[in-house]
């Protein structure tokens, strides 16, 4: 994904109005004529920037011109031009003697500068671990579960060998993946991406005493790019449909456990309770969509309800879901700021977008906000909301 060509001609815009605005301040001296000066060009500046990013989302730009990742440049246009226009805002105004009001660009540039590091360079590949913690009178022994999601990468490099060897170092009794590992830009396949991921876990090989497993999520490939093929023979069981595990452990003097493993379209839907069977045993359940562990839910599509698991009696001890991404970008005290053009999506609510959840009936949920972050045609961006891989104690109580 290249977006020079798009910053070349946002750099040519720059010089321009700076270039503008040096002249407009240097021929007029009164405070009302600088302000008014700063306002026209950066107005211009913006309305520019907003027509130039509609131009290259069109069809025929698409098609004729260039490839152009539209959701990237935006973020990086006002991360990387609205700084370079901030500062030399600043600096004319400085040399205008406008001191009080250069400060003013100056700070404007330098938090602008630091958001836009954050979000697009530092904290997408911050990973955290975040542990969560569950007591429960079913089982015999502590059990550690690590989850991760939407790994969704378009690359393998530092930090997708970083999320697989910092699961090999958290000692996993069970090791879940939740869907979502390999997301290309456009209409471009790098063929050869299923085989690295492939490679990327023979290399880190992970084992756990209950087993390493991984679902279908919602963005997978067909043939080479399909999600079966990144696991092959890398001691990770892919499931592509529900499938049900009785009495996991029980060998071990652990504590009988079952593992419920969710198809797409049961997450999506609601249909958890489909495959859960009251064996008395403690009951892990983990679907790519939280969808099926919310009450109320009603698909988009078809208008069909189903009850879910919230505030239901037969909530299972743990559910795990990702998907959501945590929302990628948050902020403090609203919240997710994105949301996804996915209508299934649409029916968790905003303050259950990640975090750890307990249920009426004693049940718990784990939403994940993913390792990765979306790829495609969005931006590559994370802020207050870092990639995170989820560490379940249970505890017994004897």
């Amino acid at each position: 994904m290249d977006t020079t060509p798009f910053h070349l001609i946002l750099l040519a815009l720059d010089i321009l109005l700076l270039g503008g605005l040096f002249l407009w301040i240097r021929y007029g001296l009164s405070f009302i004529w600088v302000v008014t000066g700063v306002i026209l060009f950066g107005g211009s500046g913006l309305i520019c920037f907003a027509t130039l990013s509609w131009f290259i989302s069109a069809d025929y730009a698409q098609e004729h011109i260039y490839h152009f990742n539209v959701g990237q440049c935006i973020v990086e246009g006002i991360a990387l031009h609205g700084t370079l226009f901030l500062l030399g805002t600043a600096t004319l105004l400085y040399g205008n003697h406008r001191r009080w009001l250069a400060l003013l660009f100056g700070c404007c540039a330098v938090g602008l500068a630091g958001l836009g590091f954050k979000a697009l360079y530092w904290e997408p590949y911050h990973l955290k671990v975040e542990y969560y913690e569950i007591k429960t009178s079913k089982l015999k022994k502590p059990l550690r579960i690590v989850f991760v999601s939407d790994i969704q990468t378009d690359r393998i490099g530092v930090h997708e060998r970083n999320t697989i060897k910092t699961i090999q170092g958290l000692k996993a009794d069970m090791i879940i993946f939740g869907g979502d590992y390999i997301q290309t830009f456009a209409d471009t396949r790098e063929k050869h991406l299923p085989e690295k991921f492939r490679q990327m876990l023979l290399e880190h090989p992970l084992k756990a005493p209950l087993g390493v497993y991984a679902i279908a999520g919602n963005i997978g490939g067909s043939g080479e790019m399909s999600d079966a093929n990144l696991f092959k023979e890398t001691g990770v069981e892919f499931f592509q449909d529900s499938t049900f595990f009785e009495g996991l452990g029980a060998d071990q003097d652990l504590g009988p456990i079952d593992l419920v493993i969710l198809r797409v379209s049961h997450s999506e839907g609601g249909r958890g309770d489909y495959y859960l069977t009251d064996t008395g045993n403690f009951i892990v359940m983990a679907g790519h969509y939280p969808n099926y562990a919310i009450d109320g839910y009603t698909n988009p599509k078809t208008g069909t309800s189903w009850s879910g698991y919230r505030n239901a009696e037969r909530a299972p001890d743990l559910m795990l879901a990702g998907h959501t991404h945590g929302g990628q970008v948050v902020i403090p005290f609203y919240g997710p700021f994105l949301h996804p053009e996915d209508e299934r999506l649409n029916q968790v609510p905003r303050s259950m977008w990640s975090g750890f959840f307990a249920y009426p009936n004693g049940g718990h949920l784990v939403v994940t906000r993913g390792s990765g972050m979306e790829r495609g045609w969005a931006p590559r961006v994370r802020l207050f909301c870092p990639p995170e891989i989820s560490v379940i104690d249970i505890r017994p109580v004897l």
